[in-house]
């Protein structure tokens, strides 16, 4: 069984930002010492911060199945098929024979594949398309 990953956004929620921020306080650190008049051992720092501040970008390439979500909307991929959304276009959301159906107020329907995705993933997916 497949699992998804789970990311719910926002300052206080994870570790991500965090790590943004102190990836650009080691570019300004790093900058100065190339640029200005610290010590050259600091420049290193330069390399690193680029280092943290591209990290959150790129853990999403290590994950199959993810979803990022706040108070309005999100980002999911299913099986290599990626969506958009903000929770007030939904309309309704179910589960019918491995496939996933999001009804759209606009009348639209899109379908993704659930197949291999673990029972609790897909419990705690609707509880969040729900909101």
């Amino acid at each position: 069984m497949k699992r998804i990953k789970f990311t719910e956004l926002g300052f206080k929620k994870n570790l991500d930002t965090l790590v943004v921020c102190v990836g650009l306080i080691f570019l300004v650190i790093g900058l100065i010492a190339v640029f200005g008049f610290l010590n050259q051992k600091l420049s290193g720092l330069a390399g690193l911060s680029t280092t943290l501040v591209l990290y959150p970008q790129f853990k999403n390439f290590f994950y199959k199945n993810y979803i990022f979500w706040n108070k309005r909307g999100g980002s999911m991929k299913l099986n290599s098929k990626s969506y958009s959304f903000q929770f007030d276009t939904i309309k309704e959301v179910e589960i019918n024979n491995d496939k996933l159906f999001l009804d759209l107020k606009n009348g639209s329907i899109k379908e993704f594949s659930t197949k291999d995705i673990n029972p609790d993933d897909l419990n705690y997916l609707l509880l969040i398309l729900k909101k």
